[in-house]
């Protein structure tokens, strides 16, 4: 989930919440079709060497974080009775790990903890299963269609659900689904195979909940594998010396956990994750800043916290006793408003390098949370208070005629340095943006509603800053400039699902919402009787309300 924001898109043609399950399809494969997609993909008893890669993202949902892991294995003399032999990297932004397979031992080296465990052939190429699905065959389906291309290759659509999926659930969820709770929603997917059947590719999204009381998290994991060779030889890459590595008995504990209790502050964005390991699954995620209860730790690195009313567990590299200042990135320039001094770091006590005067220009690199602005001072990362910036482009202050405003409306035109706007009265305005900020994600095109702060003189607008406003702020704007007045009503949520919110007021009128443009407060949910702020029908923000 470390270490980058998104949108999280759900592209699933499912109701969750409203008691509206997705549809399903009910055609089954033909024999042809199922067996000649089995033979592309049950290679578990029958493939000798194996070289493929696998890139997973696991998006949580209502968390502007996801999980990343890129797979890398290689193995050889699958199909003999003893000498097999393998390479898995695995690398994730909780750490990585590397694991050897030769000579019924598997040698596991986890951030620099290296252990290694006696492992029969079998198990071991169940512990592949977990990783690349060798044996996702059609009998766990519910729909597969084969579409064959212009070069003789093949593309099989396939579709799985919880009742055609049960046991395989293990493999998918890693074997921690009773633990956790964890339900999968759906799988769907394709397979692409070469001109002789061989798999070369599988992409698979797979929907799943995690269940703590009346509490349920969704998320998605979608899979990407692709398969270098299934018949050319391959060759392990083994370390040379593998004597350093500890031997685990069995029945021996390969990792002791030290009972513990406290509360941590989180450094990073972070994955939680159901057992101490990077290849375990996701269950949810914690932003940087906030704070986690520890319950132990673990001897190879990993903090056991209580999730849910669950166990879970993070990497101890991200987790602090005290409470961090956060960072996070942005750019632009900006300009002093003052004379003031640049600072190693975002403290009054750091050291002094260097001075800003009044209306000189620094480059920005982030901010922090205590009120301090990161930027780039002479080839090095310095401080700036933030107190003293501003992103508005210095101006002559003895133009007597010169005023500063803000306007809101419709971008009309645009063109390089210029800006037409209309606001709600059919006025139109013309800006010359070419030193203006914008603050926005795809360019300002027409049909924006935007904000613009300008400077007017001698019959010109000249703009600072440029904001393209989201959806529902420019439409409650809009119905505010057009004479519409706030209201705030009670009411009892009668429907809720990650689409939309649809309300009874106590006034009698009945409201509904697109959930993209409405804010939430509050854990919400049928029946919930709540605060309801709008304007005409629009509503633009829910609060949940205990009477």
């Amino acid at each position: 989930m470390k270490r980058k924001s998104f949108f999280l898109v759900l592209g699933l043609s499912l109701m969750f919440g409203l008691g509206v399950s997705a549809q399903e399809s009910t055609a089954p494969a033909d024999q042809a079709t199922a067996d000649a997609y089995n033979q592309a993909v049950d290679l578990k008893d029958h493939l000798d060497n194996l070289d493929v890669t696998v890139e997973e993202v696991v998006s949580v949902a209502g968390q502007p974080l996801n999980a990343e892991k890129t797979i890398n294995i290689q193995t050889t003399q699958m199909s003999s009775e003893d000498n097999m032999k393998a390479s898995i990297d695995v690398q994730t932004g909780d750490g990585d790990e590397t694991q050897y397979y030769e000579d019924g031992y598997l040698y596991s080296d986890q951030n620099g903890t290296q252990m290694k465990f006696s492992m029969t052939q079998d198990i071991m190429k169940g512990l592949l299963d977990r990783y690349v699905y060798l044996d996702l065959t059609a009998e766990y389906l519910s729909s597969l269609k084969a579409t064959e291309n212009k070069d003789g290759t093949m593309t099989y659509a396939f579709e799985a659900s919880p009742e055609t999926i049960k046991g395989y659930e293990d493999k998918l969820l890693q074997g921690i689904q009773e633990q956790h709770q964890i339900s999968i929603v759906s799988i769907e997917g394709t397979v692409d195979t070469d001109a002789q059947g061989n798999i070369a590719k599988r992409e698979l999204e797979m929907v799943y909940t995690v269940n703590s009381g009346e509490q349920s998290q969704l998320c998605v994991l979608n899979s990407t594998e692709s398969f270098h060779s299934t018949t050319r030889n391959v060759k392990v890459e083994q370390p040379k010396d593998l004597n350093s590595y500890d031997e685990k008995k069995q029945n021996q504990p390969a990792i002791n956990i030290t009972k513990e209790e406290k509360t941590l502050y989180v450094t990073d964005d972070l994955n939680v994750r159901a057992q101490n390991s990077v290849t375990s699954a996701i269950i949810g995620g914690v932003a940087a800043g906030q704070t986690v209860h520890q319950t132990g730790y673990t001897s190879d690195g990993w903090i056991q916290i209580s999730y849910n009313d669950a166990v879970a567990y993070v990497s101890a590299e991200y987790i602090s006793e005290t409470k961090p200042v956060i960072i996070k990135d942005m750019s632009g320039d900006m300009y002093a408003t003052a004379s003031v001094n640049v600072r190693a770091s975002y403290s009054t006590d750091s050291a002094i390098i260097g001075t800003l005067s009044l209306n000189e220009a620094v480059t920005t690199t982030g901010y922090t949370d205590n009120g301090w602005i990161r930027v780039s001072y002479g080839g090095k990362t310095a401080y700036v208070n933030q107190s003293y910036l501003t992103w508005n482009v210095p101006v002559e202050e003895d133009e007597a005629d010169a005023y500063t405003g803000y306007l809101e409306g419709s971008v009309i035109g645009t063109d390089t340095g210029k800006l037409q706007l209309q606001t709600v009265d059919g006025t139109t305005y013309r800006f010359d943006t070419s030193n203006a900020e914008e603050s926005t994600e795809d360019g300002i095109v027409i049909g924006d509603w935007v904000g613009v702060t300008y400077r007017y003189r001698s019959g010109k607008y000249k703009a600072s800053e440029i904001e393209d406003l989201p959806y529902d702020t420019a439409q409650r704007n809009k119905m505010v400039l057009s004479g519409y007045r706030d209201m705030v009503a009670y009411g009892t949520v009668i429907a809720y699902d990650l689409n939309q919110i649809i309300v009874a007021l106590d006034n009698g009128t009945t409201l509904s919402g697109d959930l993209d443009y409405v804010t939430i407060n509050g854990d919400l949910y049928t029946g919930a009787y709540v605060i309801v702020n709008y304007i005409g029908s629009y509503m633009y923000t829910v609060t949940e309300f205990e009477d």
